[in-house]
C-alpha cells in the first residue's frame, strides 16, 4: 500500500511514532462524569475504558486529490474524491485489497457535472449510484447531477432542470441501492408546511420525484420532517434525521427515523427514545434486520439500536460533544463489535462497545467525515479545517478480532 505509517500524539497535534491513549481516555472519563441525562438509564453517560492501540496510516492518493466519500465494495474501497484546481473536478478511485489505487473513468455531460462535488456514492457491490452538486445560477444554489455505472466507468445521467431544481427545490441527502431497486432521498417544498421528505425513483435513466401526500414523509403545520441521511434497509429505506414539533408556544427538535417496507411504500416515523431537550439522528447502518443509529442528544453523542420497529438508546457512552452540523460516520460492525468514529478536542476517537462497556482508542488529528470497513482495514476521511485538504487514513482491523 502506498501510505505513510504514523501515529498521532494528542498532546502535540503532530505526527509521532506512537499513539498515546491516556489523554483521550482521561478526557472522556471526566466528560462522562459530568454529563447530564443520567436520570434515565437508557440515556446515561459513562466513562470510556482504554481500547486497543491502533496504528493509523495516511493513505496516499494521487497528487491534488482529496477524499470526500468512502464506499465498501466487497474487498475494495471506492473513494469519491475531488481534484483541486480552477475549477475543481470530480474524481473516483478504487483501492484494492492491498491498497493499489486505480482510476474509475467518469463521463460527465452537463456543464455542472464537470465541477461536481460528491454528496453521496453508494453501491450494491457491483452497481455504483452517485449524486454530485456544484453551486451555480443567479442565487448560487446547488445544481445536482446523478451518475450511474460500475468501477469500469461511471456516467452522468442528465436530468430535466425541474427534476431536482426550480421552485420548491430542497436538498439531496443520499443515493440508496436496496434489494428492490435504487432511490434518491432528499427534501422538497411541502404542500402543507416547510419541506417534505422526498424520494426519487428511476425508470431507465430518468429520475422522478414521488408524491409524499398522506405519508409519514409529508410535513404538517404541527410537525416538520427533517432528513439528514439515508441507507438501504433490505428492500426498504431507513432515513435518519429529526422531527420538529411545532406545538403552541414551543419548538422541539427530536431524533427520528423514517422507514419504508419496499422502496417508497409503507413509510412510518419512529421517534427515538430518550431524546432529551434537542436531538437528531445523523447516520445509520442496517444489516440482517438490525439497524444502529448515531446522533446527538443535548450536544453529546448518542446511539440507538433498532430491531424491527423498536428502538433502544444505548447506555454508557462516554460524553463526546457533537455540534448541530457535525458529521458522524456510519456505525460499523468490526469483529462482532459495534464501533463508532467521532471526534474530541480536534482528534478522531474510536468507540467500541464490548458488552455493557465502551472502550476508547485515539486517532489522527482532525474531524472524521466518513468511514468504511474493507477487509482487515478501517478507513476514515478526516478534515483539517477550512483551506486545507482532507486526508484518508487507515488502521488495521485486527485489533477487534
Amino acid at each position: 500500500m502506498n501510505e505513510e505509517r504514523c501515529a498521532v500524539s494528542p498532546f502535540r497535534g503532530d505526527l509521532a511514532c506512537a499513539l498515546t491513549l491516556g489523554w483521550t481516555v482521561a478526557l472522556l472519563g471526566v466528560a462522562g462524569c459530568t454529563a447530564g441525562g443520567a436520570a434515565n438509564p437508557s440515556a446515561s453517560s459513562g466513562t470510556g475504558g482504554a481500547g486497543a492501540e491502533l496504528s493509523w496510516s495516511v493513505v496516499r492518493l494521487p497528487s491534488g486529490v482529496q477524499p470526500l466519500t468512502l464506499t465498501a465494495m466487497g474487498n475494495r474501497l471506492l473513494v469519491g474524491a475531488l481534484a483541486t484546481g480552477t475549477p475543481p473536478a470530480p474524481r473516483m478511485l478504487v483501492l484494492d485489497s492491498v491498497g493499489r489505487a486505480s482510476e474509475v473513468r467518469l463521463r460527465p455531460h452537463s456543464g455542472y457535472a464537470f465541477e461536481a462535488r460528491w454528496q453521496s456514492v453508494t453501491s450494491d457491490g457491483s452497481r455504483v449510484i452517485a449524486v454530485g452538486a456544484a453551486s451555480g445560477g443567479a442565487h448560487f444554489n446547488s445544481r445536482w447531477t446523478t451518475w450511474s455505472g460500475t468501477t469500469a466507468g461511471v456516467e452522468e445521467l442528465p436530468q430535466r432542470f425541474d427534476t431536482f431544481g426550480g421552485w420548491g427545490a430542497g436538498d439531496l441527502v443520499a443515493a440508496v441501492v436496496t434489494s428492490a431497486g435504487k432511490a434518491i432521498v432528499g427534501t422538497w417544498g411541502g404542500a402543507k408546511a416547510g419541506l417534505d421528505g422526498a424520494v426519487w425513483l428511476s425508470s431507465g435513466t430518468v429520475w422522478t420525484r414521488q408524491d409524499p401526500a398522506g405519508t409519514a414523509l409529508q410535513s404538517t403545520p404541527e410537525l416538520l420532517v427533517g432528513p439528514r441521511s439515508a441507507v438501504a434497509d433490505g428492500a426498504g429505506i431507513l432515513i435518519a434525521g429529526s422531527a420538529l414539533n411545532l406545538a403552541p408556544g414551543s419548538v422541539i427538535q427530536h431524533a427520528a427515523l423514517w422507514r419504508s417496507t419496499v422502496l417508497n411504500s409503507q413509510w412510518r416515523r419512529l421517534d427515538l427514545p430518550a431524546p432529551g431537550a434537542s436531538s437528531e439522528a445523523v447516520s445509520a447502518r442496517c444489516a440482517d434486520g438490525q439497524c444502529f443509529t448515531a446522533g446527538r442528544v443535548d450536544g453529546s453523542l448518542a446511539m440507538w439500536d433498532l430491531v424491527g420497529d423498536h428502538a433502544t438508546r444505548l447506555s454508557g457512552l462516554p460524553a463526546v460533544a457533537v455540534g448541530d452540523s457535525d458529521p458522524l460516520p456510519v456505525p460499523l460492525i468490526i469483529g462482532g463489535h459495534l464501533v463508532q468514529i467521532a471526534a474530541t478536542r480536534g482528534h478522531v476517537v474510536t468507540l467500541t462497545r464490548v458488552g455493557p462497556r465502551w472502550l476508547v482508542s485515539g486517532g489522527p488529528p482532525g474531524m472524521p467525515q466518513t468511514a468504511a470497513l474493507v477487509g482487515h482495514h478501517l478507513y476514515v476521511t478526516v478534515n483539517h479545517g477550512p483551506g486545507t485538504a482532507a486526508t484518508l487514513w487507515s488502521a488495521g482491523a485486527q485489533a477487534w478480532h
